[in-house]
């Protein structure tokens, strides 16, 4: 009887996303709020156990139910800044008790920044590479450390150019296992 309702629950829930999805006011507004937002830095007010995470709320939320539906053993994402998201990967897989792990690229890992998500209590799911996410020896890197992990999720958010991220989703789409994801970050 319970299953029955939860399915009769998401099954509502998909109609109703359906319905809000071809509701024009509806994205003219969204797109108004996060644009009229930009300009205050809105996705700088957040934090994840101490670090700060540059992300919208409802899209972190959303990566949590990506990561709780397929419980990676890797996490690559591109782009680290001050490490919140990192951060937050980490105490998702910590959540799931398994030994995944987060990897970090980013091309200029600032001293401030790699103290701080060091001595964090999560770091101990994190790996972290200092480079340009396209450069050959960083993805070689990428791969090798990737080699057997699975399921493989990735998470592109660094330099936000069409030419960089179409090298990278050239570089990194492989690497994304069956029933996984890649995630582009800041497609607004």
């Amino acid at each position: 009887m319970a299953s029955t309702e939860i399915e009769k629950f998401k099954q509502e829930q998909q109609a109703e996303i359906s319905k809000m999805t071809q509701d024009t006011n509806i994205s003219a507004l969204t797109l108004k709020w996060i644009c009229d937002t930009a300009r205050y830095k809105y996705t700088y007010n957040f934090e994840w156990m101490g670090r700060p995470i540059i992300q919208f709320p409802q899209d972190m939320i959303v990566m949590q139910e990506i990561i709780w539906k397929i419980k990676p053993q890797l996490i690559i994402e591109t782009g680290i800044a001050h490490g919140g998201s990192l951060i937050f990967y980490a105490s998702m897989l910590e959540l799931l008790g398994n030994d995944g792990m987060v990897l970090g690229i980013d091309i200029d890992i600032r001293a401030y920044n790699r103290v701080e998500i060091e001595k964090h209590p999560m770091f101990k799911h994190i790996k972290m590479i200092e480079g340009s996410s396209i450069d050959k020896d960083i993805i070689e890197q990428v791969y090798g450390f990737a080699k057997g992990k699975t399921p493989l999720l990735v998470v592109l958010d660094s330099l936000h150019t069409h030419a960089h991220v179409w090298e990278e989703l050239n570089a990194y789409s492989p690497l994304v296992t069956k029933d996984s994801y890649l995630v582009v970050f800041d497609t607004i």
